[in-house]
């Protein structure tokens, strides 16, 4: 067992250990989790009650999440749309179905997102700096949801299934590596691969829900939530923020993506599968990474800064990641 290990916090006790715990949407390299009483809203005003706050039930890491789907879920229906473009982007259906494009596909076909990422760390009183390297992959695939497990949903309502996959570079080779020390701690990091699943509902109207926490996005299906999506030149691009709105243990984080693409892509019916640039900016608790050698006590954070474009073929992705990646993990495409 990684030494390292020991020094993350205590997990969470009750119900805060149910296998199905959850993670992401545009998460990256596992971030979330953090602390209760630096909620969305600001800490809490009694510091006696700040530290009683301190407790097992108040903590949990990056790595407590499913990892793998067990009953084939990749395999459901797939979900399309019955409109492929010319959107009118001030609809918010319509306005959701181009987020949809952009990001994913109206037609069905498993959607990969290779990425890297370079990792730092953010110290309060000290300069920070380059940590890691990150070679990471989505895979999504947009589904039907069951009736039967979903119900009343509103009609056009699309389930995503979601895995994702990492594995850690040393940051001046952007070459993977098992261990490496931390220059901010003097600790000897054992790396482990960072591997998760996850599932949530997207609303026609826009807005999501997530299904294993409600806690990190539980939009009202007919309230109208249209993404932020700004002509640029001759491209698109659509702005995301994270979905951690609530006070919870996943506080204080906070995540922000942006996808760019030809607007004429977009828009035209017939082309179904787009290019899309994508890039990502992170920030959570150090010790939610249980073998970088933080203890809750510490106030470090890591910063992920991440790029990446969207394919959907195995074929078509980077020869890196199909290396360091696909080869290691081909259940994940």
């Amino acid at each position: 067992m990684s030494k390292s290990k020991e020094l993350q916090p205590p997990p969470p006790s009750g119900d805060a250990l149910d296998p199905t715990r959850r993670m992401m949407l545009t998460a990256i390299g596992g971030s979330l989790g953090a602390l209760a009483v630096v909620g969305a809203k600001g800490g809490s005003a009694n510091a006696d009650e700040d530290k009683s706050r301190e407790g097992d039930s108040e903590v949990f890491t990056a790595y407590e999440r499913q990892r793998e789907f067990v009953n084939n879920e990749m395999d459901g229906i797939p979900w399309k749309a019955a409109k492929t473009g010319n959107f009118d982007l001030e609809d918010p259906h319509e306005n959701h179905l181009a987020k949809l494009k952009m990001t994913n596909n109206l037609v069905g076909r498993r959607t990969y997102i290779p990425m890297l990422t370079r990792q730092l760390v953010a110290r309060e009183n000290l300069p920070g700096g380059l940590l890691l390297g990150i070679a990471s992959m989505f895979t999504w695939q947009l589904q039907v949801p069951d009736p039967e497990e979903f119900p009343g949903l509103p009609e056009g309502t699309a389930l995503m299934r979601s895995m994702y996959t990492a594995i850690h570079l040393d940051p001046n080779t952007m070459e993977p590596v098992k261990t490496l020390k931390n220059p901010f701690n003097g600790k000897l990091m054992e790396l482990e691969d960072y591997i998760f699943v996850e599932n949530f509902l997207s609303f026609p109207l826009g807005g999501s829900r997530f299904i294993e926490e409600l806690q990190f996005a539980d939009d009202d299906p007919n309230k109208p939530r249209p993404s932020l999506i700004k002509k640029w030149g001759d491209d698109l691009v659509l702005f995301l923020g994270g979905v951690y709105r609530e006070p919870g243990r996943h506080q204080p984080r906070f995540t922000e993506n942006t996808w760019r693409c030809a607007s004429r892509d977009v828009m035209d019916p017939d082309v179904s599968l787009i290019q899309t640039n994508y890039n990502f900016l992170g920030i959570n608790k150090a010790f939610e990474k249980p073998w970088a050698g933080y203890t809750f006590a510490d106030t470090d954070s890591l910063c992920s800064l991440a790029t990446g474009k969207k394919v959907h073929s195995p074929e078509d992705l980077p020869d890196f990641h199909k290396r360091v990646l696909a080869e290691k993990y081909p259940d994940r495409l």
